[in-house]
């Protein structure tokens, strides 16, 4: 459909090119002046699509006379987040009905009309074609059913049991067939080598089915014989070792639970796919786990045992979390976050994270909201800097972004205490940077940078490392240029602490390195031109060492379109001329 769409815009003939999901769209350019239409599968995951992005790419494509199709996969929030941000509204690709593909594709194989019926002559000895063609079948498989039905050239004996063929049939087959040889382990070992070597020589799968039964040994036998200390025979008993032992849809029957439609997920650094338990009714996970929690104080020592050391996979942690803050509502009583200090003081990494996201769910309690704090209050100065960075998880967390007040102050005593730069302090740096741009890309922009300017008058705190933050804001620039764009107080400020940035050593590359990208991102968005505009012409009037680096760097590379660019090459001629007194 992706190509159908290419070649309605750019015609049927037109040259096309494909492109990597992992284009990089806002450095992207047309390399081929003779293509009339690029199809890119998927977006690069770490530059979501923006829309000065969007114009930037149709204006190249507009100077090329091409078009461009983007396939994005089946993910509700990555629609969603297009439809809000882009405003435009993607082609969903819903196939075809299966008799239609059928169709299509038996007549681009065969267009004799003639030809065709004298091959479904054949397929009427065994099927009825309708039959064949369920609503279920995907292009691919009416694919394979038109491919078989012409290799058979009209012999009904060569096409077979058709329906016995179709690979959509195999699944729902499979676990009949592998129940049936649950008491014979040698044909269970030869169905995987069949499965894995299919095609070649049948002493081959015969070898490697050998060899698999014997690497696994017990493993593939279902009853053991039991046996006595002495070796007498007791009767037989099911081998917990057996790899067949029971099946996925067994155990989710179990539980009353079910296995969801597969799903692509689009979030972090690559998109893969997932396929969800849930139970069939609704909230049960939470009341088994409260259940549990309340009746079995003994189970309640090993879930925290467990959920302790979570691998730092995503999902996680954040799981892991979400239950040990429920449990402190489950348990109450004058200590019902005690479980969770231990987890806040650990060594990993992992289980400060689960501690934080704990201790966010336990603070929507408004019986536990006021220990929370005061437990949070108490680790912002503690000696032990893994509290700490538990403290600075937490404020980046759901605590924080409902309290950015309070989580600043937090961060405030944070920054001040971890001044040294042996590994665990350093630890607790990254997680309060983490923290303090999370705060500000949540919408607490004014707060963030407020306190920001109060830092940065406190002789206590570290000045550089206050800029490196300033610098980290600048990659989320839309507060920034709204402020710049209306020339508030806001703007103002912005000027002179991104020129103290840019004539400090330690903090010039990161300041300059955002302000370039400023300009070459805002080239098609007039608001944001307008405001990179007026910053350059702010930034000139004071031409000292780090505006002066900044206007070379933007003399080096910026192009015809670029706003600021004007202004710093108008700064430098002046200078060059000898206008400005010196370069400080």
């Amino acid at each position: 459909m992706a190509l159908n769409l290419l070649r309605a815009g750019c015609g049927a003939d037109a040259p096309l090119r494909a492109l990597d999901g992992v284009t990089e769209l806002d450095r992207w350019k047309p390399a081929d002046a003779s293509a009339r239409g690029y199809l890119m599968d998927g977006l690069f995951p770490a530059r979501p699509l923006s829309r000065v992005v969007l114009m930037h790419v149709r204006e190249l494509l507009r100077k090329a006379r091409a078009r461009m199709v983007i396939v994005l996969p089946d993910d509700a929030a990555l629609l969603r987040r297009l439809e809000r941000d882009l405003r435009i509204d993607p082609v969903v690709c819903v196939p075809p009905p299966p008799s239609q593909v059928f169709d299509s594709r038996f007549e681009a194989m065969v267009p004799d009309r003639a030809e065709r019926d004298r091959l479904l002559a054949a397929l009427s000895h065994h099927h009825d074609l309708a039959d064949l063609l369920v609503p279920e079948l995907t292009p691919a498989e009416v694919a394979e059913l038109v491919t078989a039905l012409v290799a058979a050239d009209g012999d009904p004996e060569a096409l077979g049991d058709l329906g016995l063929r179709l690979s959509y049939r195999a699944e729902q087959e499979v676990p009949e067939l592998i129940r049936s040889l649950h008491e014979d382990p040698d044909s269970l070992a030869f169905l995987l080598a069949a499965s894995v070597y299919e095609g070649l020589d049948q002493r081959v799968v015969r070898d490697e089915a050998d060899r698999l039964a014997k690497l696994a040994g017990d493993r593939f036998t279902a009853v053991l014989p039991g046996t006595d200390a002495d070796g007498a025979t007791r009767g037989d008993r099911p081998n917990p070792e057996f790899v067949f032992r029971r099946s996925l849809t067994e155990r989710l029957h179990a539980v009353r639970a079910v296995r969801q439609e597969r799903e692509i997920c689009a979030e972090g650094t690559y998109t893969h796919s997932v396929e969800a338990v849930a139970f069939v009714r609704h909230r049960q996970a939470e009341a088994v786990l409260r259940h549990v929690w309340r009746e079995y104080g003994r189970l309640s020592e090993l879930l925290v045992e467990w959920l302790r050391d979570v691998p730092r996979f995503d999902g996680l942690a954040g799981a892991a979390g979400r239950t040990m803050g429920r449990a402190a509502s489950w348990g109450g009583g004058r200590n019902a976050l005690g479980h969770l200090k231990e987890l806040a003081g650990s060594e990993r990494a992992t289980s400060r994270i689960v501690a934080a996201n704990a201790l966010s769910v336990a603070a929507e309690d408004p019986v536990l909201v006021a220990e929370v704090r005061y437990r949070l209050d108490r680790w912002s100065t503690a000696a032990n800097p893994c509290l700490r960075a538990t403290v600075a998880h937490a404020c980046g967390a759901e605590f924080g972004l409902a309290r950015p007040d309070v989580a600043l102050n937090l961060l405030h005593k944070l920054f001040l205490g971890s001044q040294s730069h042996d590994t665990k302090e350093l630890e607790v740096r990254v997680a309060v940077d983490a923290a303090v741009l999370s705060l500000f890309r949540a919408g607490n922009e004014e707060k963030v940078f407020g306190r920001l300017l109060e830092w940065l008058d406190d002789d206590h705190c570290d000045q550089e490392r206050v800029l490196s933050l300033f610098n980290g804001m600048l990659w989320s620039p839309q507060w920034f240029m709204w402020n710049l764009a209306r020339w508030t107080l806001g703007a103002q400020a912005l000027v002179e602490l991104a020129g103290r940035a840019l004539n400090e050593e330690g903090s010039f590359g990161g300041a300059c390195t955002a302000l370039l990208y400023w300009a070459e991102a805002s080239r098609w968005d007039e608001e944001q031109s307008k405001a990179v505009e007026k910053l350059f012409a702010a930034l000139s009037q004071s031409m000292r060492s780090g505006e002066f680096r900044l206007f070379v760097e933007m003399d080096r590379a910026g192009a015809d379109g670029w706003p600021g660019l004007a202004a710093a090459r108008h700064a430098l001629h002046r200078w060059r001329k000898g206008e400005y007194r010196r370069v400080a």
